[in-house]
């Protein structure tokens, strides 16, 4: 840690959520009140919304890696022992893909994660960059000064009753000159009414998300869903260092906090690598 309390350098155990364990289910958390206890990731739950949307998108991307391998697929089609390499192949290229993208969105989130924390030092990331870029623009756009308006990046948020937990990317102060604004129609959902979204100024709970082929208006059924649950959760984590990368034992009452009341709305950033910020609050 530098004399300013913040990473020398961030590596991978500066990014990974605080308390997460991997599981053959999943993400899991630790409770670290209560070592042992394992309460169920968001994000864990909500990719279960996702399992009806697989099979057509990996049809798309599979389509796509055949048709961009036609003379190979014609040539497998008179050999039924290259035809079965040609077809592992084939099946093997989506989850190729989804991993590529979960691997580049963990980058991204990151490279934000160091300006969140002040501008922690952290390696150039070329491919990220566009989305980093696109994550400044929003910062700036909102007048958000790092150290004066962020309260809380990467928080780790807990419902012991119902028994689950999640990460928050970022709580922030958000400053705004009426009580409602004006959805800019370019950047609506279509399915959203052009009524104006309530602003009102405060402390705002905001999660990033990103695209490559999606517009930053895009609003997914499990967005809502993510912000609702943590904005609900009633104990926020702020440990040190070595409670958060130690043991249990390290870890006492004062690394807890009630989750204060956030602000809501949901909003987007646009840009041509699309990183998606959307606010909620809690009620």
């Amino acid at each position: 840690m530098s004399a300013h309390g913040r990473p020398a350098q961030l590596d991978e155990a500066d990014y990974a959520p605080q308390h997460a364990v991997a599981t053959s289910h999943g993400r899991y958390y630790d409770d670290p009140a209560h070592p042992g206890r394992l309460l169920v990731s968001v994000t864990n739950v909500l990719n279960q919304l996702a399992i009806d949307a697989l099979p057509p998108a990996a049809a798309k991307v599979t389509a796509e890696w055949f048709a961009e391998n036609l003379p190979a697929a014609i040539r497998a089609a008179a050999d039924p022992d290259e035809l079965t390499e040609f077809v592992r192949q084939a099946k093997a290229t989506y989850k190729q893909e989804w991993e590529k993208r979960r691997e580049l969105g963990s980058r991204i989130h990151r490279q934000a994660h160091a300006i969140n924390l002040g501008g922690a030092p952290i390696a150039p990331d070329p491919d990220a960059e566009p989305f980093v870029g696109s994550y400044r623009q929003w910062l700036a756009d909102f007048g958000i000064d790092i150290d004066r308006d962020v309260a809380a990046a990467e928080c780790t948020m807990l419902h012991r009753e119902f028994g689950y937990a999640g990460t928050s990317d970022l709580w922030v102060w958000l400053r705004f000159d009426a009580p409602t604004s004006p959805l800019v129609p370019r950047y609506r959902p279509h399915k959203v009414p052009a009524d104006p979204l309530p602003t009102p100024s405060g402390l705002w709970l905001v999660d990033i998300k990103t695209s490559l082929k999606h517009p930053a208006s895009t609003v997914w059924e499990d967005y809502p869903l993510q912000l609702a649950a943590l904005r609900r959760a009633p104990v926020a984590l702020v440990c040190p260092p070595e409670c958060r990368y130690g043991t249990a034992e390290h870890h006492d009452a004062s690394h807890e906090v009630p989750t204060p009341r956030l602000r809501r709305r949901r909003g987007a950033q646009p840009a041509h690598h699309r990183l998606r910020v959307h606010p909620a609050a809690r009620r």
